[in-house]
């Protein structure tokens, strides 16, 4: 999967922080999603309106970082058919997607750096 052999070090480091990235955005849906499920479980009583309103805040933030998540996976394939320019952009998109991703940021500006990028 990771098939970094003949690669700079910059491409590698960068398609490494891509799969890191994706990995801990997987997590933090997952999180997102035992959260949710923990709130409907056990909602609180004595907040009134609360409860709607932060589910709902979830539910939002869950639908973008899956997005951002999907735009991941299309960076990390792009590097998987030596298109490190491309998948630079596609990066750097997905980190900027709400909430933002630093390591896919600096994974992906290793990918447009490299000299497989040019």
């Amino acid at each position: 999967m990771l098939d970094v052999e003949g690669l700079s070090t910059e491409a590698k480091i960068g398609k490494i922080l891509i799969l890191v990235s994706l990995i801990l955005g997987i997590v933090g849906i997952l999180g997102l999603l035992v959260g949710f499920s923990f709130g409907a479980l056990f909602p609180m009583r004595y907040m009134r309106g609360f409860p709607l309103f932060a589910g709902l805040f979830m539910i939002f933030v869950a639908v973008i970082k899956i997005l951002g998540l999907i735009v991941g996976f299309i960076a990390l394939s792009s590097t998987n058919l030596k298109n490190f320019n491309k998948a630079g952009m596609y990066a750097i998109i997905s980190s900027l997607l709400p909430p933002l991703d630093l390591i896919m940021l600096i994974g992906g500006i290793l990918c447009l750096i490299s000299k497989e990028a040019k």
